[in-house]
Formats: structure tokens, C-alpha cells, sequence
């Protein structure tokens, strides 16, 4: 009897907890300097670094907890900017602009990043007219951007304090010995790293909640009422959002050659594909068609649910890829006499 209560139980785990943690989303996150700002600190120093780390840290495994495995995460994965541009890109180029960084953001797809985190540092030192008392003053402006289509996902600016706070230790200068440049580099890293702290864990949270609210229902079990409720039958929520865990990416899909009965027929499929969540005409004329398809779903599954339709309608057409979020499928056309 004890054995068969012990596999009964093992039988039940598996049934309600593998499908949870089997479709956990995955969000790939590359965090950049961006120092294009005369006035902002140049990347690649001791500052920029110690802030580097740390927000790179804090994403990977952030420290509310609690908020995230709402949305069914416990973290990001978090890349080296240097380690995937290596072959290809010099790691010790300064004064990087907007367009820069993007395009290298967009270059990288081994592995596809996801989201991209430009963040830039302004720090200086200040002297207060009438105790001479020298201050930090500094601020950490950052967003995250979709890389595939640009969208804003979060950011902030965050101030250290702007009245400046005041240098202390080896990092003042008293009493006529100077202050320790170390000391000084050390103590600016030091509120650095407090700032990208705060940037990291609030980045978090409005990144988990990007996923889509359904999602908690796969953590917390939620099946009656409310956001997460089940609409359809005796589903569990794990069923509802099963394989639709990622952030909303916006596809641009052109579709080459078909006739409008086909299109139509098409737009009919592409809105009801899992994970869909809108679809709009960008262009068309006489012989093309694009759409703007916005989905939870992976750019792998989104080609796999064209070629699966494809093999539905008849067609020979195979999709392929056209920058960051660019799908075309270009009907051949075949004469049979």
C-alpha cells in the first residue's frame, strides 16, 4: 500500500508540476553602454564596468523574487556584449551612438537576443560655495528596447541625489592633502553600482510583467475569477499559456504571389495561430501583401505555423527570414502545360 500512495503521489507531481516548469519564458538580454553624450562617462572604465556588472547581476537573478514568480520567471539570461560580438566587432569602441548599438543588437543571432538595455552614466563633482565641501552628483538613465521591432519595454532616469552627496575618507580632500584618485574612481563605482541595483530590479519587474498577466496563473495556480481566470471549460491556466511565454514581438510578414482569395484566407489563419495577438495591413498592392503580426510566439514557431498553412493550402512557397522580425514567402508560381 505505502509503495502504491508513493508512485500515486510521484504520478501526481508529474501531471501538475512538468508542464509549469517546462514552459517557463525565456527573455535573452544584452545590457550596452551607451556613452554617445560628450558629458557621460566613455564605457570601458573602472565605472562603467563596476555598473556594468552589477546590472547585469541584478537581472540575471533579481531580487524580487516574489514579483517575478508571478509571471512564472526567476530571472534573465543575461549576455556579454564582448563575448558575442568578439569575432566580428571591436570591443574597445567609445562614444557609440543610438543607430550603433542598435544595428549591433540586431547583428547578434547566435543566440537572438531578446531584449537590449542601453544605459548611460553621467557622473561629476561639485563644490558647494560656502562650505567647500566637495559633492557627487550622479544619474543612471536606461530603457530596454525589443530588439526585433523596437518596442519600448521599460526605463528610468535615476538620481543619486541632485543636491550631490559629499565625498568621504581618501575620497576628500582635507585639510590640504588631496584627495586619492583611487579613492575617488572607488567611491563613484560604489553609488554606481547602488544605482544599477535599483535600474536592474525595477527592469525586472516590468519585464516579467510584459509576459502577459496569464501567466501567473501557471505559479500561483489561479483558476476562478479575476485576470487569470480560465475562460474556456476545465483547462488548467497551464493550458492556456502553454508555448506563448515570450515578450510581444511585431513580425513584418510580406507574402509574394498569392492570389486574394489565398490572402484572405491567410490573414484568417495567422489570427487564429496560438499566441497571436494582432494583425494589420502595412502594405499591399496588386501582387504583395504585408502584414504586421504581433505574437507571444518565437520566430521558430511563427515559421513553423507557415509552412504547416503552406502545406494545408497547396502551396510551394518556403518562408525565410529578412533581418531582425522580416518573414517572406514568395509563392512559386508553376505552369503545368
Amino acid at each position: 500500500m505505502k509503495k502504491l500512495l508513493i508512485a500515486a503521489l510521484a504520478t501526481a507531481t508529474t501531471l501538475f508540476a512538468a508542464p509549469a516548469s517546462a514552459d517557463l519564458p525565456g527573455i535573452n538580454v544584452l545590457v550596452m553602454q551607451e556613452d554617445w553624450d560628450e558629458e557621460s562617462l566613455a564605457r570601458n572604465n573602472r565605472i562603467q564596468i563596476a555598473v556594468l556588472n552589477t546590472l547585469n547581476q541584478t537581472l540575471h537573478s533579481p531580487a524580487y523574487q516574489t514579483q517575478l514568480q508571478k509571471y512564472g520567471i526567476s530571472g534573465m539570461d543575461v549576455y556579454d556584449e564582448t563575448s558575442l560580438t568578439l569575432g566580428f566587432y571591436g570591443p574597445d569602441r567609445t562614444r557609440r551612438s543610438d543607430e550603433e548599438l542598435i544595428s549591433l543588437a540586431r547583428t547578434i543571432n547566435n543566440p537572438e537576443m531578446d531584449v537590449m538595455v542601453p544605459y548611460t552614466i553621467y557622473a561629476r563633482a561639485v563644490t558647494d560655495p560656502y562650505t567647500q565641501i566637495v559633492k557627487l552628483q550622479m544619474s543612471l538613465n536606461y530603457r530596454a528596447l525589443g530588439v526585433r521591432d523596437g518596442r519600448w519595454l521599460g526605463g528610468d532616469n535615476l538620481d543619486l541625489d541632485t543636491a550631490g552627496i559629499p565625498f568621504t575618507g581618501c575620497a576628500a580632500g582635507i585639510n590640504g592633502t588631496p584627495a586619492d584618485p583611487h579613492c575617488v574612481r572607488e567611491f563613484v563605482a560604489a553609488n554606481g553600482e547602488d544605482l544599477a541595483r535599483n535600474a536592474g530590479n525595477k527592469l525586472a519587474i516590468q519585464l516579467a510583467g510584459t509576459l502577459g498577466r496569464a501567466y501567473g496563473s501557471v505559479q500561483g495556480g489561479t483558476t476562478g475569477g479575476g485576470t487569470n481566470a480560465v475562460v474556456q471549460g476545465g483547462d488548467s491556466g497551464v493550458t492556456q499559456v502553454a508555448g506563448c511565454g515570450n515578450i510581444p514581438t511585431t513580425f513584418q510578414v510580406k507574402w509574394i504571389g498569392f492570389e486574394p482569395s489565398q490572402v484572405n484566407a491567410i490573414e484568417e489563419h495567422m489570427n487564429f495561430w496560438k499566441c497571436a495577438l494582432d494583425t494589420d495591413v502595412t502594405d499591399q498592392d496588386f501582387s504583395q501583401i504585408t502584414f504586421s503580426y504581433k505574437t507571444r510566439a518565437d520566430k521558430a514557431r511563427v515559421l513553423r505555423n507557415i509552412r504547416l498553412m503552406l502545406e494545408l493550402m497547396g502551396a510551394v512557397a518556403e518562408p525565410r527570414t529578412e533581418g531582425a522580425n522580416g518573414i517572406v514567402v514568395e509563392a512559386l508560381g508553376i505552369r503545368e502545360n
